[in-house]
């Protein structure tokens, strides 16, 4: 398809929502580039993005907002080019299903179709599920390299435009590998999941680690809205229920090895994101949640690095409530004590800003331990949460003027 034929299908200033990570459309972006200045301008609205196009010369005549600093739309994040909205995927969801978030067109990448003509989200069925359910018009990139996966996540052909085909490399986000620190916080964590346990994790090193320190278990069962390359660590040791709907998620951002994985018989299955945090009997949730810093109150900041927003809402506090509905669940937030080069506290007197309230947190854990600060009082978990910190800094966290 060309530019011009997709000029018959955008107006000016529609607001168009595109799918994320493996299911973002690279191809059409790339001609949406080149037709947006003749429209005037349209408003994009994009989440995790792998795609380095984002990181480029994006024209004036496109306007992009985003629910996160991440990937290279945080790229344009930094450059004030894109506008945040801070809030968490199950309320994307209900924003566009209301459409207080308006979506006419939407832009991503499907599966070849099957038999029956129907094509697979594959990668991807979280706000953009809800986005098609209200375009004026869907608008896939068809790839031969996107895996049919198991799932509501089907699209008739009849509902869509097929605008171009391609067999491109899907977009990958390969896994980090462990510091030794956060292999120190994932056997603390580990600790705390037994076999029979629901995970919720995200990507990254930690994440990663966390997977590899319960290879052991037996039975885990996945509720997450996003996960990683973590998954074939649990998946080729065992450690997973594959019974059908014991692990599903609503995104997977990972490696090649992943996106191959998604086909296998049993394997990952995906669900909306509204659904993930819905409790299974007989299943404590263990929600594992990092986050850039956390107070003496047990307050989360997982969006903001200074004043540069580099984080998101996403799910953490769904999910921390969750587990908290769950029989036996934990909200676990769990990271390493101190920055990358130990030069600066991650646990801090008080956040400035709160991604989680201090009510939301079950257990803080770092590489010193676990912090257990349900059913206690401001004074004791100053206290508790001080002891994880790096011992250098506990001394000057308790003198600080925090609430007692």
């Amino acid at each position: 398809m060309t530019s011009s034929r997709l000029a018959e299908l955008i107006r000016p200033d529609d607001h168009i929502a595109v799918g994320q990570a493996a299911g973002e459309p690279v191809g059409l972006i790339a001609e949406l580039f080149q037709l947006a200045p003749r429209l005037g301008s349209v408003n994009v609205f994009c989440g995790l993005s792998l795609n380095p196009a984002w990181g480029g010369d994006v024209p004036d005549a496109v306007r992009v907002s985003t629910y996160c600093g991440l990937g290279t739309v945080g790229k344009l994040v930094a450059r004030q080019r894109a506008r945040v909205m801070p809030a968490s995927l199950p309320q994307l969801s209900s924003f566009i299903a209301s459409r207080k978030l308006p979506v006419d067109v939407v832009l991503l990448q499907v599966s070849p179709a099957d038999a029956g003509g129907y094509h697979s989200l594959g990668c991807t069925l979280d706000y953009v599920w809800d986005a098609v359910q209200v375009a004026r018009v869907v608008v896939v990139e068809v790839n031969a390299n996107m895996p049919m996966t198991r799932g509501v996540g089907r699209l008739h052909s009849s509902r869509v435009v097929v605008a171009r085909e391609s067999d491109d490399a899907l977009l990958e986000s390969p896994a980090e590998e462990p510091t030794e620190v956060q292999r120190q916080v994932a056997r603390h964590v580990a600790s705390l999941v037994p076999d029979g346990a629901t995970l919720q994790l995200g990507i990254g090193g930690l994440a990663g680690a966390v997977a590899g320190a319960l290879k052991q278990r037996r039975d885990l069962k996945i509720r997450s809205g996003l996960v990683g390359d973590w998954y074939l660590d649990l998946l080729d040791s065992g450690a997973l229920d594959t019974t059908p709907d014991a692990c599903l998620t609503a995104l997977v951002v990972g490696s090649s090895s992943l996106y191959a994985s998604l086909s296998r018989e049993g394997g990952l299955g995906f669900a909306p994101a509204t659904q993930l945090v819905l409790p299974i009997p007989g299943s404590p949730l263990m929600a594992i949640n990092s986050a850039i810093e956390v107070d003496l109150c047990g307050q989360v900041n997982a969006e903001f690095l200074g004043e540069r927003y580099v984080g998101a809402v996403g799910g953490q506090t769904d999910y921390f409530r969750a587990a908290r509905r769950s029989e036996s669940g934990l909200a676990i937030l769990a990271m390493p004590a101190t920055t990358g080069r130990g030069a600066k506290s991650r646990i801090v007197p008080r956040c400035t800003y709160v991604t989680s309230a201090q009510s939301d947190v079950d257990v803080i854990v770092t590489e010193h331990g676990a912090a257990d600060i349900r059913a206690t009082t401001l004074q004791e978990r100053r206290a508790l949460i001080a002891n994880v910190a790096h011992p250098q800094t506990r001394g000057l966290l308790l003198q600080s003027g925090a609430p007692q």
